[in-house]
């Protein structure tokens, strides 16, 4: 049996520009904000202005560590109430961070991480229809559901590697594989050195930044090919880092848009990743 919980649409638009990250609409203590879906986070986050403009208690927290490897300071917030279109969740073990420069200008007030939306729903992320579901079901059922919800894609049934965020083996050809996030809040696939030794390119014009505003450093690689369960993407620019927080491997919005990413909260259960046949 397949129950849809809930369901909303997902944006990339904020005030004057389109940004690479998935956004919902939501609502704490009812004041309005918009929230980035980040599977790449291992935990739901605030902006600690939110917090504040919202009313809800923080506590000094240990710092965290960003996508750049700097640390971010953050505060311990527990549970939160919250609101997506029809949707009322509450959020468990939430912390928040300062606001990065341009998400209060955006009216972004952190992030969520699809897989811990729900205790046992499959949170579906759709990055093609733009639609968030929250989807109760079993893993059988779960296979045919999407198999004909999303007749033209293919279906990828992924084994889960351990961790609080969405982790599966990949690699880049020819190498061998290694432990890589699919990260809806990452711009870039990016691979550490060591995952892809002797791959040289140049530094981006552009680099990328996590929230402490810190750059990310690396040099990229044109022309790559990412292998996951025999599928084969082409990585237009592939960044390679000399060390990268763990895991050594993700991919990036500019592979992820256009699929749809299906995750839960329960680590036994796989990872589904719907992708353009070919």
């Amino acid at each position: 049996m397949v129950k849809v919980l809930a369901q909303t649409s997902i944006s990339f638009d904020v005030p004057g520009r389109t940004l690479h990250a998935p956004l919902v609409e939501a609502r704490i203590a009812g004041t309005a904000t918009r929230m980035i879906l980040d599977s790449g986070s291992t935990s739901h986050a605030l902006t600690l202005e939110l917090a504040k403009r919202c009313g809800v208690p923080v506590q000094p927290g240990e710092p965290g560590q960003d996508h750049a490897g700097a640390p971010v300071p953050s505060w311990q917030v527990g549970e939160v109430a919250i609101e997506i279109e029809r949707m009322r969740l509450r959020l468990s073990d939430v912390v928040a961070i300062g606001a990065p420069g341009p998400f209060e200008g955006w009216g972004i007030g952190g992030f969520l991480s699809p897989q811990s939306l729900h205790p046992t729903a499959f949170a579906v992320v759709d990055l093609g229809g733009n639609q968030l579901q929250l989807v109760d079901a079993g893993v059988a059922a779960m296979d045919e559901w999407l198999r004909a919800q999303f007749p033209n894609l293919q279906l990828l049934r992924l084994g889960r590697e351990p961790g609080e965020v969405v982790e599966v083996l990949a690699a880049i050809s020819p190498f061998e594989p290694v432990v890589t996030m699919l990260n809806t809040g990452g711009r870039t696939t990016e691979f550490e050195a060591a995952s892809v030794p002797g791959l040289h390119g140049s530094r981006p014009d552009e680099p990328g930044r996590g929230v402490s505003g810190s750059d990310v450093d690396g040099e990229a690689v044109p022309g790559q090919t990412l292998v996951v369960a025999g599928a084969r993407f082409a990585v237009p620019n592939l960044l390679v880092r000399a060390a990268m927080p763990y895991p050594p491997g993700m991919v990036g919005m500019d592979i992820l848009l256009g699929t749809v990413l299906v995750v839960s909260a329960v680590p036994e259960r796989p990872i589904y990743w719907l992708v353009p046949i070919t």
